[in-house]
């Protein structure tokens, strides 16, 4: 017999608030929410979190206003590949590796300037050729 998940609780809080996520999942028949709990608890067990799993959900349930009729079974069909977690995203907005290390110039300038600088300096080239010494 299969070991059950220390996560397995956690995998059926998940699967309770399906039907909050989707009218289409308010009918999964009770007798699957166990076998959903321990799907659900591999994918959280790989390092997934519930808002992945979620996620993965909704973003696969049919749209249009195409009914599902056996929300359980697509559920199941859905959780039973755990894939591999994926690293998190970088905090931030991501910039392209062109502009790393570019610094906006606190100058005047019409535009925003960046440019590179060699150390600490907040002026482009131009802007610190100006600066009165």
């Amino acid at each position: 017999m299969e070991e059950d998940s220390p996560r397995l609780e956690e995998g059926r809080a998940l699967i309770g608030a399906l039907p909050i996520l989707s009218p289409a999942l308010r009918h999964i028949p009770p007798g699957m929410r166990d076998e959903l709990a321990r799907l659900a608890a591999r994918w959280l067990d790989a390092g997934h979190t519930p808002t992945d799993v979620h996620e993965h959900i909704q973003r696969c349930l049919p749209t249009g206003g195409t009914p599902v009729h056996r929300p359980g079974g697509l559920v199941r069909y859905l959780l039973r590949d755990v894939p591999a977690r994926s690293l998190p995203a970088p905090a931030g907005p991501r910039i392209s590796a062109r502009l790393e290390g570019a610094r906006e110039c606190a100058g005047d300038h019409t535009q925003p300037m960046l440019f590179r600088p060699l150390g600490d300096e907040t002026h482009c080239p131009q802007c610190a050729q100006k600066a009165p010494s």
